[in-house]
């Protein structure tokens, strides 16, 4: 079978993969992007689109094709930020109301916007391919011989690259292949679980963002209304398997009131939660993005803009012929939000200050809405100290 070559092979055509290789194809670059699914795909996504991923899809595509890919995918906007405690609720925000919303965002549109993955993901690897970009679906990776810089597929398909992208998720191939050919390439930690079902709105209507603490220790779950259907869904760390976060599941969606529950079969899959690869590269050719770099930030879980964004910087690498090295320095902005939300994360496990927030948390709708509106909607990288000052100076 005849050997393909491109300069740039991207395995994954999720939003790390697709953004990277329309930045690619923006500036002319011969890339290929593989993918073991045939889109549109199954994908287990809450999809929050947060006001920085919108920024920077809408710096890529052009406001045009920004409008197009928001208008494919949208399933709701809401304007209701709940925190729970258990059953009992602690905090409701409207985003929408100008006397709890900062000062400088009054005039934006401060909704949370949720996205359909599968519909974005198609939507974004169409784009690439309407740009010239080589799409090969359906094609898993199987080996890559790191040496000669050829990338093996299950269908004997064989493509040889200058620069490898790994934009293939949690459970990476590429990351797997490259611990076996050198042992002292250093692996992300190991990933968190992420149970979620989407309901029909007959079976459970509830509105808004609504968080629960107290349901999985040191963690939290979520229902958010998306269009039609009403996103259940939670995140354990640990060893614990399958079997037992289902059951913790189960018992959640009961207590919330979802009716018909055999209808809808729970749906797991990997998140890199609190999984960051501390340096996403190996020598000046291979470069990892998004997920396969454990790109989520806490204690959202968020990973979609961080998806976007390191697609872009991987290929502003490959353009510069800076390669992983520029990569590297680029990438760390991303790892100080990161670093940033762990540091939230901790203070959320530790009971003194988790304490503190269900004592207060009704009585600060309007610090809770300024902290949601610029720290988890918008890239800060702040300590907590300045966050609260500004907040006060802004008040």
């Amino acid at each position: 079978m005849e050997i393909i070559h491109f300069n740039t092979l991207i395995i994954g055509g999720g939003p790390s993969g697709s953004s990277c290789g329309i930045r690619l194809r923006k500036e002319g670059a011969e890339c290929c992007i593989v993918d073991r699914r045939t889109f549109p795909r199954t994908k287990l996504c809450a999809g929050l689109f947060t006001h920085k991923s919108q920024q920077c899809l809408r710096h890529l595509l052009g406001e045009e094709d920004y409008s197009k890919a928001i208008n494919t995918s949208l399933m709701s906007q809401e304007a209701r930020f709940s925190l729970y405690r258990g059953m009992d609720e602690l905090v409701t925000c409207d985003l929408t109301d100008r006397n709890l919303q900062p000062k400088q965002l009054r005039d934006t549109d401060c909704r949370i916007m949720l996205l359909s993955r599968p519909k974005l993901d198609e939507f974004l690897l169409r784009h690439f391919q309407k740009m010239g970009g080589t799409v090969m679906e359906g094609d898993a990776l199987k080996a890559v011989d790191f040496e000669s810089k050829t990338a093996t597929l299950s269908s004997g398909r064989q493509i040889q690259f200058d620069n490898l992208i790994a934009a293939d998720g949690a459970n990476s191939s590429v990351e797997r292949l490259l611990a076996k050919h050198d042992s002292s390439f250093k692996k992300r930690p190991d990933d968190a679980l992420c149970l979620e079902i989407n309901v029909d709105r007959e079976d459970l209507n509830m509105d808004g963002v609504r968080i629960y603490f107290d349901i999985v220790p040191n963690s939290y779950a979520w229902v958010f209304a998306k269009g039609e259907k009403t996103c259940i869904g939670l995140v354990k760390e640990g060893k614990e398997g399958k079997e037992s976060v289902s059951q913790i599941m189960t018992s959640f969606c009961r207590k919330i009131g979802v009716k018909n529950m055999e209808k809808y079969p729970l749906k797991g899959a990997m998140l890199p939660f609190n999984s960051l690869m501390e340096k996403p590269a190996y020598k000046d050719f291979l470069y990892f993005i998004g997920d396969a770099a454990g790109l989520v930030t806490l204690p959202t879980g968020e990973g979609i803009y961080f998806a976007l964004q390191s697609g872009v910087y991987a290929a502003e690498s490959v353009l510069s012929q800076l390669h992983t090295e520029q990569y590297l320095k680029k990438v760390e902005y991303l790892h100080r939000i990161i670093h940033r939300g762990q540091y939230y994360q901790k203070l959320l496990e530790t009971p003194r200050y988790i304490s503190f927030l269900y004592r207060h948390a009704s009585r600060n709708a309007r610090f809770i809405t300024y902290f949601y509106l610029t720290q988890i909607e918008r890239a800060s990288h702040e300590a907590f100290w300045k966050v609260v000052l500004r907040y006060k100076i802004g008040k």
